[in-house]
């Protein structure tokens, strides 16, 4: 016998996988037990009573046999009793009661004659009437393990496991309460935000006539929610553990959307049991009335029964053709719920489920599921919606957003924000995130900060709390997504000077910066060409003060949206990756550029249309593929270019051309070809700053004395053997790079070089310095460049007199 408590712990057991049965399946599951308990009994009746009760079947020649019987028991009758008792048996009749007469079939078969027979003839009694038990046993266990087989064939089990344990947590987790609790709030308060944004930009015309009024810059703060994610007091635990638990619904369901396997195993154990019912009610009504309580049996034992034929009943037959009656019922039952189920899963996009139609949610940022996830989704749905309302918790990247501001508003105090402000170089407060799901709600409490640097911040939202941060002038993102409230937007147009993207992607460049009046500068870094396709940026309309922009990405022409801001556009840089910068008109339009930079955009010669840049004063042109500069000669139109870079080139020779730009002033042609220094180079008077630092110079002309404010020279990595005594007549000369030449002497007349304050000679075949140099009152130990031991040769006192021992 069982106990209690063992079958409480099979009660318990039982329901695994109820959520995942609909109620058709349930009612099937019901109809099978009915079956089996069916089986159960008929193959117990069967077993216990299933027997054949045979006599000889009645013939002619049985006739003349019991005619003979009868004639013997009458002529007993007549026959007087005897004393012998033994001898003579006594037969009753009506005038002797000692003889008794009995009126019958005569067979004179032994029992175990009979015990024979029956045998023999219980193997001619119909199958279906013998087997029928043990088949409707069959049939039965077919369509219970059909109907459980998704639950049991590991591909699927297992999935169903994951998939049950995962309910199961988000059912506990005290996250999907408050979540669901807090999206309602959060919904109210950014629709009265948007509001409020369609207000503004209706006025937004009459707010930039007016932009100098203070009462525009600085929004009412008083617009805020009482409601917020960090009002909500969530157990450290309990966060660790609901962040666990998005990670793995997040797998879960990725892995499970490759295929539909479970689709499939459903569908074709549905079809299987379908068929498997249409057999059984096809061949069931013929069997039926097969099953019949009297029998004829031929045994084929006439010389040990004396009989060919026997007349025999079956014990059960009456039992077995009520019980295929009841069974073939609850076949067509099954049957009929059979072509429900193929209804529903053939005339429904089972492997799609969409939330916005099947889940009233809160949060509707969910996107559509396939394959077995959305398949388990309408099975949990047939069941109970509130499963796959819970689920959405989870699987909102929404509420996971709000989970991780909630952890990160726990984690970063007031305190540790203000441990991790650092000063710039330019006395600035600066803080840098990295690697947070948001901006903590203390660093709008950090009023002095200047800076915001935010890198591989995930879905970052910045809310109108910013308006408590008056000093802010700069925002850097890398990498991030970010969100601006329509509040926090109407202040940060006014307040933001300067702002830096870094991206890889066309939704990393937030739409928010075109619209900020008051923005100076704009760097965006990253490729605006995805598979040989422009990318192009939003309009520029809105950067009414946009004085540079920085692009460094791999521009095949300089993009359109540019114009918009081409007027007050003080600098342009664009940083390419290598790629040819075709088209280049568009510069003409920029009148008021000063400075342009063109880094590694492979051009070949000096662009054309800068030659109409009348303000332009710097032009760069860095990383290209110069090999010469005769068009430079155009330049000298532009009045106020004091600044050439042609640095990193492939340039061989210096032009004459160059000394028609007289108001030159820096000149960088470092990292060319360049063997020889033309003497007109010098004649250039406001030259200041000359780089030709890795050349193949293996001469300095003397017209170098020429260069009277000349301050800055670099000549290191050439190939230099002497230096004209004429260099050391430019007396404002302040530094000095000679390193890595063949220079084996330095003069004494070095002393005249009383600006000197750093000078570079290592690498070169100097043996010793000139005690002269110590008459340079500018230079010291620490600005001069060169080896130790050379250093140590000069005499003590000039050593002490440099600042060193």
């Amino acid at each position: 016998m069982f106990s209690f408590s063992d079958v409480s712990i099979l009660e318990d057991k039982q329901p695994a996988y109820r959520v995942f049965k609909p109620w058709w399946d349930t009612f099937m599951d019901y109809l099978t037990i009915i079956m089996l308990f069916l089986a159960i009994f008929g193959c117990s009746i069967q077993l216990y009573m299933d027997e054949t009760f045979c006599l000889p079947h009645h013939s002619e020649n049985d006739e003349a046999k019991q005619n003979t019987h009868h004639e013997i028991i009458s002529t007993l009758q007549d026959t007087p009793k005897t004393s012998d008792n033994s001898a003579n048996p006594v037969v009753h009749t009506k005038s002797n009661p000692s003889i008794s007469v009995h009126h019958g079939r005569v067979t004179k078969l032994y029992i175990w004659q009979y015990w024979y027979v029956n045998q023999m003839c219980y193997s001619q009694i119909p199958w279906f009437t013998r087997f029928f038990s043990y088949l409707i046993l069959f049939h039965t266990v077919v369509l219970i393990i059909c109907s459980n087989f998704c639950f049991t064939y590991p591909k699927t089990s297992s999935k169903l496991q994951q998939f049950l344990d995962i309910l199961q947590k988000c059912f506990q987790s005290p996250w999907t309460t408050k979540a669901l609790s807090t999206a309602v709030c959060v919904d109210s308060r950014e629709q009265e935000e948007t509001v409020i944004s369609r207000k503004s930009s209706e006025n937004d015309n009459d707010e930039i006539s007016v932009k100098g009024d203070s009462s525009l810059a600085k929004i009412p703060t008083h617009i805020h929610s009482n409601v917020s994610v960090s009002g909500s007091s969530l157990d450290k635990k309990d966060a660790e553990q609901a962040k666990a638990l998005f990670e793995k619904v997040r797998k879960f369901r990725l892995h499970v959307e490759e295929k539909d396997t479970i689709y499939k195993l459903y569908a074709g154990q549905t079809l299987f049991k379908t068929i498997h019912c249409l057999i059984i009610i096809g061949y069931f009504p013929a069997y039926i009335y097969v099953v019949d309580f009297n029998n004829l049996c031929e045994p084929n034992a006439l010389k040990l029964v004396y009989y060919k034929a026997f007349d025999c009943t079956y014990s059960t037959a009456r039992f077995v053709s009520k019980m295929a009656l009841l069974y073939l019922g609850l076949v067509i039952i099954y049957w009929i719920l059979c072509i429900h189920t193929i209804c529903w899963v053939f005339r429904n996009p089972l492997r799609k489920y969409s939330f916005e139609k099947k889940v009233e949610s809160q949060f509707s940022d969910i996107p559509d599921v396939t394959n077995d996830f959305a398949f388990l989704l309408h099975l949990i749905d047939q069941y109970d919606t509130l499963y796959c309302k819970r689920l959405t918790v989870f699987l909102s990247e929404v509420s996971e957003q709000k989970l991780k501001l909630l952890s990160l508003n726990n984690d970063w105090t007031v305190e540790k924000v203000k441990e991790n402000v650092t000063k710039t170089k330019k006395d600035q407060y600066e803080l840098y995130l990295f690697m947070l799901s948001g901006i903590p709600e203390s660093v709008y409490e950090v009023t002095e900060l200047q800076v915001l640097r935010l890198e591989l911040c995930s879905n970052v939202k910045i809310s109108n709390k910013i308006t408590q941060l008056e000093h802010l002038e700069e925002i850097w993102l890398s990498h991030c997504v970010t969100e601006v409230t329509p509040s926090a937007l109407m202040w940060l147009k006014y307040q933001l000077k300067k702002v830096g993207v870094k991206y890889v992607s066309r939704d990393e460049i937030p739409d928010w910066i075109y619209k900020l009046i008051d923005l100076k500068e704009l760097y965006l870094t990253g490729k605006l060409a995805i598979e040989k396709k422009a990318v192009e940026l939003e309009p520029m309309k809105g950067l009414r003060s946009l004085r540079v922009l920085y692009l460094k990405s791999s521009l095949s022409k300089i993009p359109s949206a540019i114009i918009d801001v081409a007027l007050h556009l003080l600098k342009l840089c664009i940083h390419n990756d290598k790629t040819k910068l075709s088209s280049l008109s568009i510069l003409k339009k920029m009148i008021n550029l000063n400075q342009i930079e063109l880094h590694n955009c492979e051009l070949d010669k000096i662009p054309t249309a800068t030659y109409a840049l009348s303000n332009l004063q710097v032009l760069d042109l860095k990383g290209n593929n110069l090999t010469k500069i005769d068009d430079v000669s155009n330049l000298q139109y532009l009045q106020k270019l004091s600044c050439l870079k042609f640095w990193f080139n492939m340039i061989k020779t210096i032009p004459t051309t160059i000394s028609l730009i007289k108001k030159l002033e820096y000149l960088y042609l470092n990292n060319n070809h360049i063997e020889v220094l033309p003497k007109v180079l010098f004649t250039i008077d406001k030259l200041r700053y000359l780089d030709l630092h890795n050349n193949n110079i293996s001469m300095l002309p003397n017209d170098v004395g020429n260069l009277k404010n000349l301050y800055n020279l670099d000549l290191g990595y050439n190939k230099i053997e002497t230096l004209p005594d004429q260099l050391f007549k430019c007396n404002k000369l302040m530094t000095l790079k000679l390193s890595n030449n063949l220079i084996s002497n330095i003069s004494g007349k070095i002393s005249k070089l009383s600006q000197l304050s750093q000078l570079e000679l290592q690498g070169n075949y100097l043996e010793k310095l000139p005690v002269e140099i110590g008459q340079c009152p500018m230079l010291k130990l620490n600005g001069l460049v060169i080896e130790p031991h050379i250093i140590e040769s000069l005499p003590l006192e000039v050593r002490e007199k440099m600042g060193g021992s």
